[in-house]
């Protein structure tokens, strides 16, 4: 079996991962309706804890999360800190958190950030592009953007109109972006893990649906940041080829 081939089956095995398993557990929350929040995530547990035990297994946990740590210089931070004006943006377009009790807010936050982000950011910024880096950032990068907005837009299939249609798949594509250029841009993947669960926490807990100027405002953040990012990452995917700094998967 040929190198591009095998490349080729490990991306397609990811992609059908998360698509079986998220529509395995949408399927059940449908049919069993839980009230519970962390229930109505237990569909996606069986993958949380296959890739804990994957990455302690291969002593692979390290290098994506002791050994890359974040770092507050004024480099880094110019490169993660736009994500913090994004959040910011949609606390503000969703009209606040809606608080129910503490305790869920902190379950809903809970299982977004180490259920859902986990999952999704491992396996589309952590093992997709280990996996294609060594073909260059620019493969790595717009394949893993377009599964993760591929993924996403299988989630709209209910009857919503073109246009919100098109701008969640823009918004999935351009945050995918985004956060596939901060990896290769040598940024831990906590931070990913991090934005993207509280960005579904906010999504969630928020009070109104808001304007859709706010999407709008957002995607052109996503849209200037990812440029930005893309002009910055020559550099860095230089010493990543050299050297990777996420391991190989």
């Amino acid at each position: 079996m040929g190198k591009h081939l095998k490349l080729v089956l490990k991306i397609v095995g990811l992609e059908l991962l998360i698509i079986v398993f998220f529509t395995i557990n949408g399927v059940y929350t449908s049919i069993t309706n839980p009230t519970n929040t962390l229930m109505e995530y237990i569909g996606l547990l069986p993958v949380v804890l296959g890739l804990w035990f994957y990455l302690m297994k291969t002593k692979k946990w390290a290098d994506f999360f002791s050994n890359n740590r974040l770092i507050l210089d004024k480099e880094s931070i110019q490169l993660w800190s736009p994500l913090l004006i994004i959040l910011a943006i949609l606390l503000i377009g969703n009209g606040g958190i809606r608080i129910s009790s503490v305790s869920e807010l902190v379950m809903i936050a809970g299982t977004q950030i180490l259920i859902v982000a986990f999952i999704e950011e491992m396996v589309f910024r952590g093992f997709m592009i280990n996996i294609l880096i060594s073909k260059g950032f620019k493969l790595a990068v717009l394949t893993s953007s377009l599964l993760f907005a591929l993924t996403h837009s299988l989630q709209l299939l209910g009857g919503q109109s073109i246009e919100v249609v098109i701008v969640q798949i823009t918004y999935a594509f351009f945050i995918g972006m985004v956060l596939s250029l901060l990896i290769v841009n040598n940024q831990p993947i906590i931070i990913t893990i991090t934005f993207h669960g509280l960005n579904n926490f906010l999504i969630m807990t928020s009070r109104t649906d808001g304007s859709s100027i706010y999407n709008y405002l957002i995607i052109s953040i996503l849209v200037v940041h990812s440029l930005f990012l893309w002009s910055k990452a020559p550099h860095f995917n230089r010493l990543k080829t050299e050297k990777v700094r996420q391991p190989a998967v």
